[in-house]
């Protein structure tokens, strides 16, 4: 786990070009009013067993390419949320799903900007795993690619690119993370302390983040960030939060 400290930062859609200071787009301020804890890493198909194992959680599938060290997927919210109370009660600790604007403050290193580095798309292969020249050789879909190498033609094992500016990896690709948020009637009447919403339909909840398959990144903008909470799919996992002591 990593503490992310509290702070304030515009939360919304970026502009479409990656690494530009926001200066458009619609935007509003969250509070982070105390620090918390993110996870370092994506939850891996290892720390998914100890769940499995216990008998609390069902077996995860895994995909071909998939090691004990890879982000777990085709995880259910509900899933991912019994995951966190299942923790909480093995360790007496206040583990929990992240909430959007969390999510979002932690993925941009705390500071507004369209993605975390500031760097050119050329680069974006150094800290995400996305869908670029590697994945487009070896996969063949057609695909939009970046015009770079991650050499990794679908997920990684975590922790093998760049961190951002708070230490935390693979906020941009890999696989998309499920959030607490219910689907937003209307985003701009969200909470502006960070904490989750938790009215509006609650069948579906937020993800984000981006995946290996993603084309381009393009994972703070609002339209396309929700998903039936009984969904699984192969790009598709989580990371957790843990409340602090004030």
């Amino acid at each position: 786990m990593i503490v992310i400290p509290s702070g304030s930062f515009s939360m919304g859609g970026p502009p479409v070009d990656q690494g530009r200071p926001y200066a458009e787009g619609e935007l509003r301020l969250v509070h982070i009013p105390q620090n918390f804890a993110s996870g370092k890493f994506e939850i891996t198909y290892k720390e998914w067993e100890a769940c499995v194992v216990d008998g609390q959680c069902p077996v995860a599938k895994k995909d071909d390419w998939s090691s004990d060290i890879h982000p777990v997927v085709n995880i259910s919210w509900k899933e991912a949320f019994h995951y966190t109370k299942w923790l909480s009660k093995k360790t007496k600790k206040p583990y929990r799903l992240l909430t959007e604007a969390e999510w979002e403050y932690v993925a941009t290193g705390g500071i507004s900007r369209a993605r975390f580095f500031g760097i050119k798309t050329q680069k974006i292969c150094s800290f995400g795993n996305v869908y670029d020249y590697t994945a487009e050789e070896v996969l063949d879909y057609g695909l939009e690619a970046l015009p770079c190498n991650d050499y990794f033609a679908f997920s990684a094992p975590i922790g093998s690119l760049k961190p951002n500016q708070f230490g935390v990896y693979d906020t941009l690709g890999n696989v998309w993370e499920w959030t607490e948020d219910c689907q937003a009637i209307l985003w701009r009447n969200a909470p502006t302390n960070a904490s989750a919403r938790v009215d509006g339909h609650c069948t579906h909840r937020a993800y984000r983040g981006g995946s290996w398959l993603s084309h381009p990144p393009k994972y703070l903008q609002i339209p396309d960030r929700y998903k039936y909470l009984g969904a699984r799919e192969i790009d598709l996992g989580f990371r957790i939060a843990l409340t602090l002591n004030p």
